[in-house]
Parts: C-alpha cells; structure tokens; sequence
C-alpha cells in the first residue's frame, strides 16, 4: 500500500541520532516496519526529519516543541494551524498518490484540518484538553488509539473511537539485561503526572539506589519536588538516548512507574519488560494490559506508596525470562500487523 504518515511537528524524528521521545519512537518503527514488507511509506515530519529507508516530506517546516511542552494559547495554535493548514494543502494536491494518510498530532487544529474517509488519526494522549476533544467529536476520518483503555477514556467523553493500534518495541533489538546494578529505575518526562518523586521516597524507603531518566518538561516540578530528593543514592541520568535508555533498564533490579494519570500506552513499561526487568506501576490506563501482575511486575493502587515499597519487595523475585516473553505481546511485527489490517479497511473505503 501507499502510505503517508503524518507526524506530530514537536520535535525531530532523527533516527541517525541518539534520542527520540516516544511517538517519534513509534512513528520511526512503524515507518520502517511497512517499509520493509514492501509498502510505499512517505513521513511528513519537521526539517531536518531522517528515517532510514523512508522518503521524508519537507513542507518547510521545523519542529514545533511549544505543542508539547505548554497549555493551549494563540503562539501554539496559530503555529499548529499554520503547519496542518500546510499538510491539508499537501494531501489535497496528492490524494491520489497515497492510500491511505495516517497522522500521530496531538493537537485540534490537525483534527480539524485533516479530514477525509481514507485519514486516521491516532489519538496517543488521553481527553484532557477540551479543544482537542472538541475536535475530535467532529472529526471526519477514522480515530484510533494505542490502548483499550484509553479508547474506554475517549469513548466516555464522547469521541467515538473504535480502533486500538498498541504501540510496539523491536524486542530482538533490544538487549537482555541481568539487573546487575542493583538499583531501581524511573525513566519518563520529569513532570508531575509521571511521579519521579514517588520513586525518589520508595526507592529511599527501601534503602536501594535509583537511576531516573528523561527530559524536564516542568522544571518548577523538578526543582521543587524532584531535585531535593537526589543524591548519592538517587542519581539523575538526563535524557537517555534508547540504546543507553534500555542498558540502564537492563542493569535495574525493577522499574518504578508510580503515575498520577492514566497512562494512554507504557512505552517505558514495555521497553522494561523487554531487558527482562519487571516493572511496579500503579494500576492506571494502558499499563493494565502490559504489566501481568504477578508475572512480570506488580500493579498497585493507585496513588498508594506503602503498596508501591511492597510491590518492589515482591517483583525483585521476577523471572527475566518472563518479563521478555510478556513483552513480546506488543512486539514491532505485531503493530505493523495491526496498521497493515487498518490500512486495509481504510483504503478500500
């Protein structure tokens, strides 16, 4: 099939360097995984785009990161609004070339914009902004999402969204890890939903060292709650590039994801899973249906640290090997088989 994946304009989708946050992960996957079962796969991404074997779409525009770090106001949507006015004016003039456009934006004026029976947007966050839900209920294309519950979340707020696409990890790339560093791990944005600070005083509490890592989104969050819980003993790793990302998953005894919302997917959880370390989440969104509690990690109640130090004790007793087989559940084959299934359906339409 003839593809157009459509990305969010955030940030860069570079996989000549070291690091890419989770969509643009996912969107680079994804476009290699078509490429190699034969599909003609183009990305319309931010200048300076690179996708190895895959035709990048350059409409002059450069990475947008405002659309990702603040709240709504008019910088933000009058530059999204630029941008997928752009991208409309580019699918008018190749609709015929392409079976199907398939865009991973997160914002109302990509919704707006990009409409037609042969679109799909993947809607990767939750309903949270009422603009985007907005936009959402009148969309014209079909709408997607990377989880069932997150499409139990849209579908409670009105949109009407039918199809789960999980997102996906290359498990065979991705080295098995042995948990000889001994300490825990937390790996996501530094922002107040993701929880670092839990980690902190659960990692404290035990008396094990921890390794945190990703970019500051809320540097106010981390200078008040994250940065006085650090020290010898929990360490702050930066952003990690996937290689170094998933070689310190791989040295952790167990991953720590105390999240304060509902987790659209878990790209962290699964990438765990994938060195063979098991994961302790509180019991929220999409992680639900990665994490097998007992199994490969432990799933606690929501927003209850004492569960969380227990869950820890127990989840340390985890076999490796039971971790990876778990997360070869949401393998890249199988996402590309789930988007090869839905190009399908939507091409012929």
């Amino acid at each position: 099939m003839r593809v157009a994946l459509i990305a969010p304009f955030i940030a860069v989708i570079d996989d000549r360097r070291g690091q890419i946050g989770g969509a643009q992960s996912i969107i680079a996957d994804l476009a290699r995984g078509l490429a190699s079962r034969g599909h003609a796969v183009t990305l319309v991404a931010p200048r300076g785009s690179h996708v190895a074997g895959v035709p990048i779409q350059d409409l002059g525009f450069g990475a947008d990161p405002t659309a990702a770090l603040q709240a709504d106001g008019p910088s933000r949507v009058s530059s999204q609004g630029q941008i997928f006015t752009a991208v409309r004016q580019w699918i008018d003039l190749h609709e015929i070339d392409f079976d199907v456009f398939h865009a991973h934006a997160f914002d109302a004026p990509a919704l707006e914009q990009l409409r037609g029976p042969r679109v799909i947007h993947t809607l990767h966050l939750p309903p949270l902004d009422p603009a985007i839900v907005a936009a959402a209920r009148s969309a014209y294309a079909t709408l997607a999402t990377v989880s069932n519950s997150c499409r139990e979340d849209w579908n409670a707020a009105g949109v009407p969204v039918a199809e789960v696409l999980p997102n996906g990890v290359d498990i065979d790339a991705v080295p098995e890890g042995a948990g000889q560093g001994g300490y825990l791990a937390f790996a996501g944005r530094i922002s107040p939903e993701k929880g670092a600070d839990a980690a902190c005083r659960v990692a404290r509490e035990l008396r094990l060292p921890l390794r945190l890592a990703g970019p500051i989104y809320d540097n106010a969050y981390f200078l008040r709650d994250v940065r006085p819980l650090l020290g010898p003993a929990a360490e702050y790793d930066g952003a990690l590039d996937r290689p170094a990302l998933w070689r310190m998953l791989g040295g952790a005894s167990a991953t720590l994801l105390p999240i304060r919302w509902d987790e659209p997917f878990g790209l962290v959880a699964l990438e765990s899973l994938a060195t063979g370390t098991p994961v302790v989440a509180y019991a929220r969104g999409g992680l639900r249906e990665i994490v097998i509690d007992g199994r490969s990690g432990v799933l606690a109640p929501p927003d209850d640290e004492r569960a969380l130090i227990e869950g820890v004790r127990a989840a340390m007793g985890s076999s490796r090997a039971a971790c990876r087989a778990d997360a070869r559940r949401h393998d890249l084959p199988r996402m590309v088989d789930a988007h090869e299934r839905l190009y399908r359906r939507v091409g012929a339409s």
